[in-house]
Formats: structure tokens, C-alpha cells, sequence
């Protein structure tokens, strides 16, 4: 008896392929794209339905031709994440990375002179130039110790956070190679007000865009003694992961074929999270240079994110100081509003580790940093000649320096103690800016600049004294959110975090 083979072919198999591919899309799209489960780390559909795949399972030659092709045609989502379940790892993680930076800080301020030999200046000089002052302060016979201004928890100096942090992970495991640093490291850890690890410190490469696992956040929290207070244990604090390290989370576990065949991920930062989220761009780097048809959008809220909550009534609002409530029918802290000036620091921030990026290796057109101020973009146009203010405050000062009209500051007094030095370079990247700029951009109307030689005329003749006392002449002083938003107290106060 003949051995017959029986070949049953689909009928989408006998239509052409170019009308098989227009199929293959309509089945795989997905409106609203594709969005991230936290608690599994899968992706679903944006319906919360699962990615249907039955197409690809129908036979072989189907899975070959849509091999991929749902990663490559709908956008990966992720937006901030909090519950309940990661609320206690996200306040140790915070609040761990933040008493390393210091620590680290804290170590290089006290102990440089004395470890850092001139041939391992000169290596950290090389590496970061743009720090020399900083190397050479250190070094100086006669220095001092650069005391932290009010309100700047941090030193940076002028550059993108993160990139300031680089340079001290960097001169420190500089510092810690002396002999006598192991040693003094451990008697710093043994005194009586501290709770630490000093000696372990140097080898701590913390990296605020990962999230890590509750084993390597409990070796934090060993190293850096932290002691939680109660403003990072306050029952109002919301410590959220960015949109960024959760799409980080996801690329880290997804296999080889999964990564090669994502073409767009868009990161929605809706709200304020953890370990220097301006900074966590940092972390697709090596993806995007991996897989060069890969784009990252990252959107920043303005008015739900970026733009922050007045740091002199945030302690008393986790302290319950009940004299901070609005008894009405408006919720607490009916007062409150968006303070004009912490406004251009804290967009600044972001833009500065945008561009910071590019520096650092991000490929040309692979990230974008979208300015997001929907769903007020008016309100958001006005709110933003605050920036532009700023920016030619700044600009105008520097003009008073090279003019003679003012004394030119040292770089760290210009840095650290000027009233209206916001960041190094921050005018010019303010003036690039616009609703279709390449790596930073807006999605609403950017003011015109603000006139520096006008604003020179109005002030001719000022003293240092009167440019320090006038830089907080901020008009208006003051944001209230606009319909559709709820009003600032509301949008805000329900997601607080404690940034010391």
C-alpha cells in the first residue's frame, strides 16, 4: 500500500505575501500598545488583556514570517510604579543610595588631601576636567572643607548630578588604594554617632536606575548604616519606581530574541520616583548602542513630576505638623502652591542628564526627553519664562563678570554660593529648545528668550549684594495647577518623596 503524505495548506497561506504582511499587522496591533506588568514583569495589551499569539502557534511557516512582529510594530509602555508590596524595598533603596552618595562625599571632602597622591589627581584631573578646581581645591596647603549651602543636598558643581557622583565613585576608589584608608575607614565606622561600613563604601557602585533584589537593598542598608528617619517612614510618603527602571527590569530579564526586536519603548514619568530618576536614561545606553534600531522616548511631566514641592513644607507635611492643613473642603495644605523659584533647578536637572547622554555614548536619535506639559500646555508656556527668566539672569551675570562691571568669583563660589548660577550651560540648552528639537523637546509652545541686554539696563550699577537679593524677585511667585488638573495640593501631596 502506497505511503501517501497528505499537505493541507491554510488559505491566508495562498494569498500573496504583501497581503499576508497587511494581516499579520492588523492582527498584532494593538491600540494603546503594549504596557508592562509590574508583579510579573510581562508585557499585556493596554486593555489588560493577554498578547494574543494563536496566529504564531498555527504552524511553522506563520511563525517564521511573524516571527518578532508584535514587538516590532507596537510601542512597550511604562509608566511610575507604587503598591504597597514595593513600598518598603523602594524607601531602603532610596534612601540607602542617597547615604552612600553622601558618605562618599563626606570621605573625599575630609580625606583627600591627605590620600590622594598628585599622580592620582592628575588621573582623576584627565578623567574629569571639568573638575580640576574641585582636585585642586582638594590639594590646596591652605583649603577648607566645602561646606553644603542650604537647600543643596549635594555638591555637583555646576554639572548633571549623576555625572558629578561618577567623578566621586571615581576619586574615591582612587582614595581608598592608600594604605592608611582601610584602617581609618573603620575607625570612622566605629564611632559612636555613626552606624555605617565607611570601609566598604568605595565598593559600592550604586547604579539608581536598576532595581535590585531584597538581598543586594539589605547589603545597602548594612553599608550605609541608615537609620530611617521619620520622613522616610512617613505613612505619606509614595516611594515610586520610574518608568525608566521598571522598562530597565524588564530588558535586563527579556531574552536575546525579545531585545532584538523592540523598536519603540515610550517611559511615561507621571509622578515622582526614586534614586535620582532624572539620571535613569543612563541605563539604556548599552541597549541602545546594542540594538541601534531601538528609540526611547521619555516623557517628564511637568506639573505631576518635574516641577517640585516646596522643600520648607515638605518636612513639616511628613511630620504631621497639622498647622500645614486646610481645614475647608479642599483637602490639606489648601495653600500650597508651585514655588516659580524651584522651578528652573529642577527642570534643568533633567535636561542636563539628557544631555549628558549623548557624552556618556548614547547613540544619535536613539533617546528623546519630551518636556511634557499636557494637559495644560498654555499654562505650561506661562510657567516656562520663569526658565527663560532664569537662564538670562544667569547669562546676564556672567556678562557683569566678563564686562568688569561685577568680581569675578571663584569657580566654586560662582558654583556653590551664587545666587542665579543654576547649571553650567543650561542658557544655551534653554535656547535650543522647542516643540521639535532632536534631544530634548518640548510638547507645548517655548516663550521667547528673555532679553539679557534689557535686563542688564533695568539693573545698571546693582552691587553683588542686590543681583544675590534680587534673583528671588520671581514674578509671579507662585503656580496653582488649571482645569483639567486638579488644583497643586491635590495633584501633589497624595505622591511625596523625601529627597534630603
Amino acid at each position: 500500500m502506497p505511503n501517501d503524505t497528505i499537505t493541507i495548506t491554510s488559505p491566508l497561506l495562498k494569498l500573496p505575501r504583501e497581503l499576508r504582511n497587511r494581516i499579520y499587522d492588523y492582527y498584532f496591533s494593538c491600540d494603546g500598545d503594549y504596557t508592562h506588568v509590574f508583579e510579573t514583569n510581562k508585557l499585556r495589551r493596554a486593555d489588560d488583556q493577554p498578547i494574543e499569539l494563536s496566529l504564531v502557534l498555527s504552524c511553522r511557516q506563520i511563525a517564521a514570517e511573524t516571527h518578532g512582529l508584535a514587538l516590532r510594530i507596537n510601542t512597550l509602555r511604562f509608566t511610575t510604579f507604587h503598591s504597597g508590596a514595593t513600598q518598603e524595598d523602594a524607601v531602603l533603596l532610596h534612601a540607602s543610595n542617597n547615604a552612600i552618595r553622601y558618605i562618599k562625599e563626606s570621605i573625599l571632602n575630609y580625606a583627600t588631601h591627605d590620600y590622594l597622591s598628585e599622580e592620582q589627581a592628575q588621573t582623576a584631573r584627565e578623567a574629569y576636567p571639568q573638575f580640576t578646581p574641585v582636585i585642586d581645591h582638594w590639594q590646596s596647603p591652605r583649603r577648607s572643607i566645602i561646606h553644603r549651602t542650604l537647600f543643596r543636598p549635594y555638591l555637583i558643581c555646576g554639572e548633571a548630578p549623576s555625572i558629578w557622583h561618577d567623578f566621586v565613585a571615581f576619586t574615591l576608589a582612587l582614595v581608598s588604594q592608600h594604605p592608611e584608608f582601610l584602617k581609618n575607614a573603620r575607625v570612622w565606622s566605629e564611632l559612636p554617632f555613626k552606624n555605617n561600613e565607611y570601609h566598604l563604601v568605595s565598593d559600592v557602585d550604586t547604579r539608581p536606575w536598576e532595581i535590585p533584589d531584597s538581598t543586594e537593598i539589605a547589603r545597602l542598608r548594612r553599608i550605609s548604616g541608615q537609620p530611617f528617619d521619620t520622613f522616610h517612614l512617613s505613612a505619606r510618603t509614595k516611594h515610586a519606581y520610574s518608568a525608566a527602571s521598571r522598562a530597565l527590569l524588564f530588558l535586563h530579564s527579556a531574552p536575546e530574541t525579545t531585545r532584538e526586536n523592540i523598536r519603540e519603548i515610550l517611559l511615561i514619568e507621571n509622578r515622582e520616583s526614586i534614586s535620582l530618576p532624572e539620571s535613569h536614561g543612563r541605563g539604556f545606553i548599552p541597549f541602545c548602542q546594542t540594538y541601534p534600531q531601538l528609540k526611547v522616548e521619555r516623557r517628564a511631566s511637568l506639573w505631576s513630576n518635574v516641577f517640585p514641592i516646596a522643600s520648607f513644607s515638605l518636612s513639616s507635611y511628613l511630620e504631621n505638623d497639622q498647622s500645614l492643613f486646610d481645614r475647608g473642603d479642599e483637602g490639606y495644605l489648601f495653600l500650597s502652591r508651585c514655588e516659580a523659584e524651584d522651578m528652573t533647578k529642577a527642570v534643568g536637572t533633567w535636561m542636563k542628564e539628557a544631555e549628558a547622554l549623548v557624552l556618556l555614548g548614547m547613540p544619535q536619535g536613539s533617546f528623546t526627553l519630551v518636556l511634557d506639559g499636557d494637559p495644560v500646555p498654555e499654562l505650561s508656556s506661562r510657567a516656562f519664562r520663569i526658565i527663560q527668566r532664569d537662564v538670562a539672569w544667569q547669562t546676564a551675570l556672567d556678562t557683569c563678570y566678563a564686562r568688569g562691571l561685577l568680581p569675578q568669583p571663584s569657580w566654586l563660589d560662582r558654583r556653590l554660593n551664587t545666587s542665579g548660577f543654576i547649571y553650567e550651560g543650561l542658557p544655551e540648552a534653554v535656547r535650543a529648545l522647542s516643540t521639535n528639537s532632536s534631544l530634548i523637546r518640548t510638547n507645548f509652545e517655548v516663550p521667547p528668550p528673555h532679553d539679557v541686554e534689557q535686563l542688564l539696563e533695568e539693573h545698571k550699577g546693582w552691587s553683588e549684594l542686590e543681583w544675590d537679593m534680587g534673583w528671588g524677585s520671581h514674578e509671579p511667585r507662585v503656580f496653582q495647577t488649571e482645569p483639567p488638573l486638579p488644583p497643586w495640593h491635590v495633584l501633589r501631596w497624595g505622591h511625596v518623596i523625601w529627597k534630603p
